[in-house]
């Protein structure tokens, strides 16, 4: 959805989107097919720019990152976006952020693309490492199987005679 922000009256906009379907675009084999997502947004003048709040809920499907089981994420989170009308966005070459750059958006021809809002808030509430249940026990290293189904016939791999005097210190 696009919002035309030279309509955007002084007081501002309120908009509740109903949970819909979000591409979330390509994944590196953490999520797999597309988010439902719903949000709140508050889309507000200040002076000649805009200040974007809201809330989102998301569900998206992520692989266990320890047993690659596949388990519903679900993320809710809060967000509030500088969105200067003047500035363009920055060139395609690699430089540095600055703390205050993270919380900026850009807009392309005066229209904010909601789905890239959402789509951006709910990547960045993703876990670095998802996990389906805190006490994943994750995959035997030898067999492959499945350690939270119970345990495998393999025997347990002993400590690398090198590391025993690591030991020691605990």
């Amino acid at each position: 959805m696009f919002i035309d922000l030279s309509r955007i009256s002084p007081e501002g906009l309120d908009l509740a989107l109903p949970e819909a379907e979000l591409d979330v675009g390509a994944s590196d084999g953490t999520w797999e097919g597309p988010a439902r997502v719903s949000a709140d947004l508050h889309v507000a003048r200040s002076g000649h720019d805009f200040l974007i709040t809201g809330t989102f809920t998301g569900r998206l499907n992520l692989l266990c990152g320890r047993c690659l089981e596949r388990f519903q994420f679900r993320a809710e989170d809060a967000f509030n976006l500088f969105c200067p009308v003047a500035a363009t966005a920055p060139a395609a070459e690699e430089h540095e952020l600055a703390e205050d750059d993270l919380d900026v958006t850009y807009v392309e021809e005066g229209k904010l693309n909601t789905d890239q809002l959402l789509r951006e808030s709910l990547l960045l509430s993703l876990p670095v490492q998802p996990l389906c249940r805190d006490d994943c026990r994750g995959l035997c290293p030898r067999c492959g199987a499945d350690q939270n189904q119970g345990p495998c016939d393999c025997a347990p791999v002993g400590t690398d005679p090198r590391l025993q005097v690591l030991k020691k210190l605990l």
